[in-house]
């Protein structure tokens, strides 16, 4: 069976993308990156180097995606992880129909807009009680995506002093879960898993196995 083809779109230092590339290995998936498009200059270029993935910077803007547009052709995506700081136009989405998710650190449609932990601060400021991640598809108006998979876990802002790892834990399950989704590849199915002591919740169920990851996997994925 030949592999699911996966490109990146990001703006910063890809850590999720890390954990997509060490997990495909580590679970043997049928998928496999081929392509990282950074609208920045970012520390994942060096790893996109050491690891032989395409990597290009690129110009984009919603009102000239032409290099964007003519660099996924060339790819040929089966799945876009949008993990850039831009909103793509719609032009672009229609070329790829469903194929482009986008991950948020927060229960959407809870914080949307903020970007990346910035729901964190939020939701502590407003004394949330439950926190997590959402991967959704991507259309035109920022978060507001149809909903694929999400993962939450209870939160006391008194006494957990790890949130920000849980939610990017939480957020790496979750993307890993919707990429599988999206690209119909089913292995099992899991509504929980125990991360540092705390319970992460999923729904809809994440089509994976168990998920197993000691502590030198994650120290693999660090920035």
């Amino acid at each position: 069976m030949s592999k699911k083809r996966i490109v990146f779109l990001v703006s910063g230092g890809g850590g999720t993308l890390r954990f997509v590339y060490y997990t495909v290995q580590k679970m043997n998936l049928p998928m496999e990156i081929v392509g990282i498009l950074a609208d920045r200059e970012t520390s994942i270029k060096d790893f996109a180097e050491r690891e032989n993935i395409y990597y290009k910077k690129i110009f984009y803007k919603r009102s000239e995606p032409m290099q964007l547009q003519t660099e996924l052709l060339g790819l040929l995506p089966d799945i876009i992880i949008t993990n850039i700081h831009k909103i793509i136009d719609n032009m672009t989405l229609e070329m790829f129909p469903s194929k482009f998710i986008n991950l948020h650190y927060s229960l959407l449609p809870s914080f949307a807009g903020y970007i990346g932990m910035e729901t964190i601060e939020k939701a502590k400021e407003q004394n949330v009680g439950f926190i997590g991640a959402t991967c959704h598809f991507v259309n035109e108006i920022v978060d507001e995506g149809i909903i694929i998979h999400q993962g939450c876990f209870a939160v006391d802002w008194e006494k957990d002093n790890e949130v920000v790892e849980l939610i990017f834990k939480t957020a790496c399950f979750v993307i890993l879960g919707g990429i599988c989704t999206v690209l119909n590849i089913k292995q099992s199915s899991i509504v929980s898993t125990k991360v540092n002591n705390k319970e992460i919740f999923f729904s809809p169920k994440l089509p994976i196995t168990k998920l197993d990851f000691d502590l030198e996997f994650w120290e693999k994925i660090k920035v």
